[in-house]
């Protein structure tokens, strides 16, 4: 999966196919996003076509507690709670508008429990909001996945 394998017209696309998606989150997550932590919403139309992305700087603790192998002592639901906050009533604006976010975090290219948390804080926050999830992904500097439950969620 690399941006590099988008065509000229990606954006024509709708979002639900995964190969894309990945593609997409590939190439809207930066490097630096990865290093540095962030939270990456993609807003869809209601055709599930790319309309914008939104990039959120997580605090700079989280970097530096992701970096080690024990697990973090973020309030996980609370951040993403919080990054998709201001999103969702533009989403709403849009009948049937989608989301397609991704987690870009250093340290190692999985980190199952790490991901599982912010896998199921998106999936259970756009449930409640109403707010059609497209996927979730963890971007990482060597790594870009979809853990299991948003993938399931988003079939």
């Amino acid at each position: 999966m690399s941006f590099l394998d988008l065509a000229p017209s990606w954006s024509d696309e709708p979002l639900t196919d995964p190969t894309l998606a990945a593609n997409v989150v590939d190439l809207m997550v930066s490097m630096g996003d990865r290093y540095r932590g962030t939270f990456t919403a993609i807003l869809c139309g209601a055709d599930a076509r790319f309309r914008a992305v939104v990039a959120i700087d997580l605090p700079s603790h989280f970097a530096a507690e992701t970096t080690s192998l024990d697990h973090p002592s973020l309030d996980t639901p609370g951040l993403c709670a919080t990054a998709l906050h201001p999103i969702v009533p533009a989403l709403r604006t849009e009948p049937g508008a989608a989301l397609l976010l991704a987690l870009g975090r250093p340290g190692p290219p999985t980190w199952p429990a790490l991901d599982h948390e912010w896998s199921t804080a998106a999936t259970h926050l756009c449930r409640a909001a109403q707010v059609p999830l497209l996927g979730f992904y963890i971007a990482t500097p060597e790594h870009l996945y979809q853990p299991q439950e948003a993938n399931a969620e988003a079939a």
